[in-house]
């Protein structure tokens, strides 16, 4: 074959499977394409054709936008009354803050709300033009769907879900009670609170039933925490609940008069008579393998009054490999084999690692010998068993349990040769142990409380009656005492992001900020001589400590590596400190964490035919 003046001839068979790449290539692409359009003209369809002839049943996922996923806790999703438009929550892949998103069904693509960072538990008016949310700081705030900065509405600390009906009336939880606030904004009122002779702890995730004054809400009450709940029905005439049934999920109810709920990881349907306030039929599954919170009694799903359903899965548990690093971020080895760990603690010796591990809210202590390279269970049982402590003579692990119900404190022999024995007993409200003093005579937990979470000491000598150590409407959490049991390092919400301080203690004769640019999860070295934290993008930050003065002194913070760390819900640590901090021992992930789709379905009332 002849060919021009300085050009190659291609070799023989080469173009040919080039083309023909290609040519595949522009087919997938055509039939992605055609994939799509049929799609829309489906979506269009149903809601043009859905007054007039009953459609068929739709289905199709709705994924987390480029660049970023779905939280893991999953869930905080919401269709519009219309059922137009979903309103989901989702974060960069690499962290940062929560942010909405909304996607318009005859849309292939979800856009950003902006101003809505840090944003959770959105919600919709009922004319479907405003989404309510609240925000990490505390915040109730509302957002027009049409475009718009978003408005503060009132504080709303501690905030679990919220309810707008067609007077203008916000009904929310916030600090473990209902409030009602008008859509205008202005000072919220009292709805419900729990009521300490009935032994209710929280009221959570309303919904105004048709009528506008009576509501669904989560109310756990009893004794205990965990799997202690149900579904009252209350009126904000007569605010006291009826119980409808025992449930750890949410309840949404939708025309054409259904309650919706998840039971036993299938989300389900129950006819209900709105006027009688009483179910009318039995439970029917609908969206098998609907994800649940029990911690938050929040199934993973939304209904909206037009025959439009969306549920999500339950996301994977967070697989991560215990790995060591030096200060310049080499890996320089591993601890036991892949697995879905949470907060660790070395032993005073540094010879032994205690560290939870197990599936959230399912969770036992386990304690790795680091020289023999073996390990044993501490903990055996079906509760949640987390974030150990040890004890200054390295014999027994203090940790947080829900084994009596409550989110409590226990103390166990690290070999697991006898029974646990409590330390602290929460009665309703909620504790993470942080930390242990040196001298063994003091406890600091954190409240658990999220947006305005506090530090509380509890003395182990005495009267052990507990007192507040940093209380404010902030969050405060992660507290470690310094090695001499002068100084306590934290992590505090206060000026609007996370930052590390340290104060004097027991007094409060001084305080200092570390960090410069946000900082969270704190750590000493062995000789208090140096403080490390991680940065807001994971960093490893270390900052020189001097007491010797008899004042306390910290240097500007340094970063020493960029830090691989699993990411989920917060946590009171991800990495431990060797004694001479040379070494970091990091939750590092194993695989990349699945976390599902969000799955919409059109026309799901179809499905409940026989």
């Amino acid at each position: 074959m002849a060919t021009a003046e300085g050009t190659k001839p291609e070799p023989h068979g080469t173009r040919a499977p080039i083309v023909a790449r290609q040519a595949r290539r522009e087919r997938i692409a055509w039939v992605l394409a055609g994939a799509a359009l049929l799609l829309a003209i489906a979506i269009a369809a149903y809601f043009l054709l859905q007054p007039k002839k009953a459609a068929d049943v739709v289905r199709f996922p709705v994924l987390a936008p480029e660049h970023t996923r779905f939280i893991i806790n999953g869930g905080h999703m919401s269709l519009s009354p219309d059922g137009h438009n979903l309103v989901f929550v989702a974060i960069g892949k690499e962290g940062g803050s929560t942010q909405l998103w909304l996607r318009s069904l005859d849309l292939l693509a979800a856009e950003p709300l902006p101003g809505t960072d840090r944003a959770l538990w959105p919600f919709w008016s009922p004319d479907s033009r405003y989404i309510g949310f609240f925000t990490e700081d505390g915040k109730l705030e509302k957002i027009p769907v049409s475009g718009g900065a978003p408005e503060m509405l009132c504080d709303a600390h501690n905030g679990f879900g919220g309810t707008w009906n067609r007077d203008g009336i916000i009904l929310f939880s916030s600090d473990a009670k209902l409030l009602r606030v008008s859509d205008a904004g202005g000072p919220p009122t009292i709805v419900a609170s729990p009521d300490a002779g009935s032994q209710e702890l929280f009221y959570r995730f309303p919904q105004f039933l048709p009528d506008g004054r009576h509501f669904l809400s989560v109310i756990a009450a009893g004794p205990g925490y965990v799997a202690r709940s149900f579904i009252g029905v209350s009126s904000l005439d007569s605010p006291k609940a009826e119980r409808l049934f025992d449930s750890s999920s949410n309840a949404l109810y939708a025309p054409p008069g259904y309650i919706f709920y998840v039971d036993k990881g299938t989300l389900v349907a129950q006819a209900f008579d709105t006027k009688a306030l009483k179910f009318t039929g039995m439970p029917v599954p609908i969206g098998a393998g609907a994800g649940l919170s029990v911690g938050a009694r929040y199934g993973y799903f939304s209904v909206s009054e037009t025959g439009v359903m969306a549920y999500q899965p339950g996301t994977g548990i967070v697989t991560s490999q215990m790995t060591w690093y030096n200060r310049s971020g080499e890996k320089v080895g591993t601890v036991g084999e892949p697995g879905p760990y949470s907060s660790s603690a070395l032993s005073p010796d540094g010879t032994r690692l205690a560290s939870g591990m197990g599936e959230n809210g399912a969770r036992d202590i386990w304690i790795y010998d680091l020289k023999q390279r073996t390990e044993s269970r501490m903990t055996i049982g079906s509760e949640d068993n987390h974030n150990p402590v040890w004890s200054p003579d390295g014999k027994r692990v203090m940790f947080t349990s829900n084994r009596e119900g409550g989110r409590d404190i226990y103390e166990q022999t690290a070999n697991g040769a006898d029974d646990a024995e409590s330390i602290l007993v929460s009665k309703g409200r909620l504790t993470d142990v942080d930390d242990l003093a040196a001298d063994g005579r003091y406890v600091i937990y954190d409240t658990a409380g999220g947006a305005d979470s506090e530090l509380w000491l509890l003395p182990l000598f005495g009267e052990r009656q507990p007192f507040p150590f940093v209380q404010g409407t902030f969050g405060a959490r992660a507290a470690r005492f310094s090695p001499d049991g002068r100084y306590v390092a934290y992590s505090s919400t206060e000026t609007g992001r996370s930052e590390i301080y340290v104060q004097t203690f027991p007094e409060h004769l001084g305080k200092w900020q570390i960090s410069t640019n946000g900082g969270s999860e704190p750590a000493w070295r062995r000789d208090g001589k140096e403080l490390f934290y991680l940065s807001p993008d994971d960093k490893m930050m270390a900052v020189e400590v001097n007491t010797g003065s008899g004042e306390f002194q910290a240097s500007a913070p340094q970063a020493l590596f960029q830090a691989q760390l699993v990411q989920g819900p917060s946590w009171r640590n991800r990495y431990v400190v060797s004694a001479d901090g040379q070494r970091f021992l990091t939750l590092t992930p194993a695989g990349e964490i699945v976390i599902n789709p969000i799955i919409m379905v059109l026309n799901w009332p179809s499905d409940l035919k026989p």
